[in-house]
């Protein structure tokens, strides 16, 4: 199961601060059930290919209706095949937090 981050920046807003949009985007992440985790660049998710890419479509959606006129999404996408590997285990074994 692929484990995506994205991270979504609307354009011409008149605002310097994004966060507003990014809360938005964010209870759209939560309304997908998805697994997810926040970072200061960004959210990861991980699920179907299928789930992922239409909730960052639904963020799309939800931002163009607040006026976004201009969207821009970057994603970085790991798709391990040879085991499964939910998102904590992997930072989990990069920080010691795991015997394995």
């Amino acid at each position: 199961m692929p484990i995506v981050e994205f991270s979504v920046v609307p354009i011409g807003t008149g605002e310097t601060s994004v966060s507003r949009y990014v809360r938005i985007a964010l209870e759209v992440v939560k309304e997908s059930g998805l697994d997810y985790e926040v970072n200061p660049m960004g959210t990861c998710l991980q699920g179907g290919w299928d789930d992922v890419f239409s909730t960052i479509g639904k963020i799309h959606e939800r931002l163009a209706q607040m006026g976004c006129q201009r969207i821009v999404t970057t994603i970085k996408v790991d798709d391990r095949r040879d085991e499964p590997m939910p998102m904590r285990n992997k930072v989990n074994r990069v920080t010691g937090r795991s015997g394995t």
